[in-house]
């Protein structure tokens, strides 16, 4: 059959080709498809002026009628609304579960399910949900939804389960249409040359998928305006009084102001209000400070024996090793030195392939960001983007992709010893394990949809605290690795009309994206190499006493001893380390590790002041210990002498100096603590979390919770522009003394903070 059957008789076509193409439900005529998008374009305007004129009026009473109503209240009035509604979250999922492909493509009994899966009693019924999806869909024309309603149907439309027609030849109009008469107008490609154009660039849409937008919104508008009714039941059913005054413009509906800002949340609400923008600013703080946080971790591991000892020992829990076979019995390698080599290898690998990776994804978008800048004045909302903008982008989008296969696989390869609802039998019931089993799988990750996956997961983790505490505190930083690229990802996909066609545009780019992305990591890639068979356990083995490291206990003779030979021991490690990998090109920048002085008769100091301060001795930076591979004396005052880097080779973020923060006595009680090391009478204690986030937005950070264990703060009352992201611990909400004393390092490595800075207000 020649091709000019395509567009001939598509019917015939479709049946000449293998049958494992998906197959439309029906080829209706351009004439059909024009009176049937015609007809529901009149309905969705019709409603939405009801509704919206409905809000002018009345919007105040809705608002304050709905929160005044009991759940079983809400319940009924959603069910009276839309008969038959989903009770659950996420109906599509539950759906999927349910059914066999045989099933979904021969004719779904939960089409409602796939295609309104943010309509649902769950998530309608609680809060203020039904208050912001009415205020969203009341205030804004269709058009701003037509891209949001389409992709939120994405379970049902790639797992078949809501078969579409076809008509060839013609693009359907969404963008810009404001009327009945042109939203969802369809233009035949004979017609006017650029309606073929408009469909590939995301301005008009397949005549299948413009169908889908137009069914999805008119029962949406039908809906609202029903639930309107009914808690006005007391006005005329035409919710139409053009003698009433219209109101005054309502305040936005906003959060509980006792809760903090949630990335987690702001998922949940996202089908409700109107579709989100890219938020460049909001990416670059995001990513900046996860590059900051892997650099962190890195230097921690130089500096902080206890640190490099739990965290070997966490990577070594999660070890397929470890694992116990049918009869109870371990591997045979399991705590010897070739075990250890190479979990040592791995922590070193993956420390310093987190920084790389966060490195590699803030050039890409710091670039982006300047050309946003530079083409500001010539990018339209519909207009097409500069070629080099497009690029850009698209080599974003592939970045974050490859990047999201780090977190996977190490959440999927050791099959983790620390997610401990796994059994033999399967997952059965437990819905944490099956979003595993999705995430893990190719397929049913783009089936899903990472970003629904992750949403899921979110939910499903802190909702159930049983689920929550078979997180170990390893895999839920690997989760919220994977968290931040999902809403990097995320809001690139906002960027319409670009993100529509990205896909089709990335697979002509694939090779030479593939080749910058190697070229890109090419330092990596060789301390990959470098670190093949190199054996670690004699001088980084955790199980041992070599990192006891006593920074809690109170100072003494012995516990000063204690601490030096612990890291004298470290030191002695990364030295090792640093002959066989050139850890500058990967680690460009300079800081001075800490190291603890000899023991000096006692005197009094300030408590505030970090006691390593008080003699750190000589200035440690990777380039001039891999340079002179000196030895490191174990006795004695004396510390290798290294020679700075040279002034061009610097790229180290010098803070600000800070000025005296005065903060309320809970406030102050957190920074004593997290810059505080104990003189021969101190106690010290743990941190509440909670107070730890009191006393950081006391100082002039927002906090928003990211994903995961993973907390954000962004300065807005500081005069510094670096974000911060610290983990919540896990699975309790207390941070030791020891984590506390890592904090307050972080800190002064960003901002140069010290304990006598904080004063009571």
């Amino acid at each position: 059959m020649d091709s000019d059957s395509f567009y001939s008789d598509p019917q015939n076509f479709f049946s000449a080709v293998s049958s494992g193409l998906p197959r439309p439900s029906s080829y209706p005529s351009a004439t059909e498809v024009r009176r049937t998008a015609h007809e529901r374009s009149s309905d969705i305007f019709k409603q939405w002026t009801t509704l919206h004129e409905a809000l002018k009026r009345h919007e105040e009473v809705i608002r304050r009628r709905w929160l005044k109503k009991r759940q079983d209240q809400r319940k009924a009035i959603l069910l009276d609304a839309w008969p038959n509604m989903p009770l659950v979250h996420r109906p599509d999922f539950l759906a999927f579960k349910k059914e066999t492909p045989e099933q979904r493509n021969t004719g779904t009994q939960h089409r409602d399910a796939y295609l309104w899966p943010y309509v649902n009693v769950e998530d309608l019924a609680q809060g203020k949900t039904l208050l912001l999806f009415l205020n969203s869909r009341g205030r804004h024309l269709p058009d701003a939804f037509a891209h949001a309603d389409y992709d939120a149907a994405h379970l049902g439309l790639v797992s078949l389960a809501i078969p579409r027609p076809f008509l060839n030849g013609y693009t359907m109009l969404f963008s810009g249409q404001t009327t009945p008469e042109t939203y969802g107008e369809l233009v035949a490609w004979d017609d006017d040359d650029r309606a073929f154009d408009w469909m590939i660039s995301g301005i008009g849409m397949q005549p299948a998928e413009g169908l889908q937008i137009l069914e999805i919104q008119q029962k949406v508008l039908c809906f609202l305006v029903k639930c309107c009714r009914l808690i006005l039941h007391d006005l005329p059913p035409s919710l139409i009084d053009q003698g009433l005054p219209v109101e005054h413009q309502l305040p936005p509906i906003s959060l509980d102001p006792n809760t903090w800002h949630s990335l987690g949340n702001i998922a949940a609400e996202a089908p409700y209000r109107v579709p989100a923008h890219l938020d460049l600013n909001r990416l670059i703080a995001m990513i900046a400070a996860k590059r900051s946080a892997a650099k962190d971790h890195l230097w921690a591991l130089r500096e902080d024996p206890s640190y490099f000892a739990d965290a070997a020992g966490d990577l070594s829990e999660h070890r397929q090793e470890t694992l116990r076979d049918d009869y109870g019995k371990q591997h045979p390698i399991v705590r010897r030195p070739l075990f250890w080599d190479r979990v040592l290898g791995n922590l070193v690998v993956n420390a310093y392939g987190s920084f790389a990776t966060w490195d590699g994804l803030y050039g890409q978008i710091t670039k982006i960001k300047a050309m946003d800048e530079q083409y500001s004045e010539t990018i339209s909302a519909g207009g097409k983007l500069r070629p080099e903008y497009s690029d850009a982008l698209q080599y974003f989008k592939f970045y974050l992709v490859e990047a999201t296969k780090g977190p996977i696989n190490q959440l999927k390869e050791p099959k983790s010893t620390k997610i401990r609802l796994r059994t033999k039998s399967g997952i059965g019931e437990n819905n944490l394990l099956w979003i595993f089993e999705l995430l893990w799988d190719d397929d049913q990750r783009f089936l899903f949809g990472l970003s629904n996956l992750m949403d899921e997961l979110d939910r499903t983790i802190h909702k159930d605290e049983t689920q929550r505490h078979s997180i170990s505190s390893l895999v839920a930083q690997n989760i919220s690795d994977l968290a931040v690229l999902t809403e990097s990802l995320r809001q690139l996909n906002l960027y319409q009309p670009w993100a529509s066609t990205s896909e089709k545009e990335g697979v002509s780019m694939t090779e030479e994206m593939t080749a910058n992305y190697a070229e890109t990591f090419n330092a990596f890639a060789k301390l990959i190499d470098s670190m093949k068979n190199v054996s670690l356990a004699e001088e980084g083995n955790p199980s041992q006493r070599y990192f006891y490291y006593p920074i809690e206990k109170r100072r003494t003779r012995q516990t000063v001893e204690d601490l030096r030979k612990a890291e004298q021991r470290l030191d002695k490690f990364w030295q090792k380390v640093d002959q066989r990998v050139n850890s500058a090109d990967i680690l460009r920048e300079d800081y001075q590790v800490q190291r603890t002085p000899e023991w000096p008769p006692y005197r009094p100091f300030d408590r505030m002041h970090s006691y390593s301060e008080q003699g750190t001795q000589g200035k440690t930076t990777i380039e001039n210990i891999s340079s002179t591979k000196q030895k490191v004396k174990t006795r004695g005052l004396a510390q290798p002498e290294y020679t700075a880097l040279p002034p061009e080779r610097l790229d180290r973020y010098e803070p600000d100096p800070q000025p005296k923060l005065k903060v309320s006595q809970r406030a102050l009680k957190v920074f004593s603590t997290l810059f505080h090391t104990p003189s021969p009478s101190d106690q010290v204690g743990s941190v509440p979390w909670i107070d730890f986030l009191h006393a950081m937005a006391s100082t002039g950070f927002t906090v928003e919770k990211l994903y995961g264990s993973v907390w954000q703060f962004t300065p807005t009352a500081l005069d510094v522009e670096r974000s911060i992201q610290f983990h919540e611990p896990h699975p309790q909400s207390k941070i030791p003394f020891v984590a506390a004393r890592r904090y307050g390092r972080r800190l002064n490595r960003a901002y140069g903070w010290k304990g006598d800075m904080f004063a009571l207000e």
